[in-house]
């Protein structure tokens, strides 16, 4: 890695700020750096400020937008049970709180889905999608579902550190996990038991498995759309990718070396250039955003 060591992140928030949407839900916010404006979207296994590390070379030319989903980090979920709906919804809110009108999105593994329904609800509020490690299949969802009940499992047999330990293996690429050793294992599974419950992360998966996988929506999304995939994800392959670009109008993907299905831990560089790339290729083309 090239910002920080494996292992070794940085969770503490800078000046954040919080958004109350009424019932007890509150959203914890940050902005950063200054141009068009850009949502990085958290998946169930991360708080808002994991994005520091890895966006560094993004902030000189983006408004970088990140927040904790609620029901995780600083944000509050609120007495009412967590529907996925509510993340789209929140989006759409704190997008509105910003006087953001138009925006790129980022997602990573689950929140693409979140990133995927809010394209297709209100396509009119999205320039650009970058779709990393995406949860979604082009051949529809049963892996999915399977992967998320045993996740599920997990947390009720063995709670955090169970629940971890197969996140762990699943996440990042044998490279990765091999070359950081005992060291970065134990510092993250720390790190990440400090920050989560079991009950708040099941109540998210379980949330998730209210979605439409159907593959033909992925058809219907209209904004230009990057896919950036570690070439040692678990559920993505050679062909999955050539599958999801066939069914994704103005798609393209990137794949990146050496890295799992969470890439931009295993290669920030890497992850930022594609993005970066993209971005900056579609301002100029006239896909703006508000500022």
């Amino acid at each position: 890695m090239a910002d920080l060591e494996f292992g070794q992140l940085d969770v503490r928030y800078a000046d954040h700020e919080t958004l109350a949407l009424g019932g007890g839900v509150e959203l914890s916010y940050e902005v950063r750096g200054e141009g068009p404006a850009v949502v990085m979207l958290n998946n169930f296994a991360m708080v808002s400020p994991f994005w520091h590390g890895f966006t560094t070379q993004l902030e000189g030319d983006f408004q970088l937008i990140n927040y904790d989903l609620r029901n995780q980090g600083n944000s509050k979920p609120g007495p009412e049970k967590v529907r996925f709906v509510d993340h789209v919804e929140d989006l759409k809110a704190l997008l509105d709180h910003l006087k953001v009108d138009r925006t790129y999105l980022i997602g990573t593994s689950i929140s693409t889905l979140i990133v995927r329904d809010f394209a297709l609800r209100y396509p009119e509020r999205v320039a650009g999608l970058v779709l990393v490690g995406p949860a979604f299949s082009p051949n529809g969802g049963l892996r999915r579902e399977l992967v998320t009940r045993s996740w599920v499992a997990s947390l009720d047999s063995g709670g955090i550190p169970q629940f971890f330990n197969h996140l762990y293996a699943m996440s990042f690429c044998d490279q990765t996990i091999n070359g950081g050793g005992l060291p970065a294992y134990l510092a993250l599974r720390d790190s990440f038991a400090s920050l989560f419950t079991a009950e708040g992360i099941k109540e998210n998966f379980l949330a998730s498995l209210e979605l439409d996988d159907n593959p033909e929506l992925l058809s219907r999304i209209t904004a230009p759309t990057l896919l950036i995939l570690g070439d040692g994800d678990f559920s993505w392959s050679e062909s999955v990718v050539e599958d999801a670009l066939a069914r994704i109008p103005g798609s393209r993907a990137v794949t990146l070396a050496r890295a799992g299905h969470v890439p931009f831990f295993d290669d920030p560089d890497g992850f930022q250039k594609a993005t970066g790339e993209f971005l900056r290729e579609l301002v100029a083309a006239g896909q703006h955003v508000s500022a």
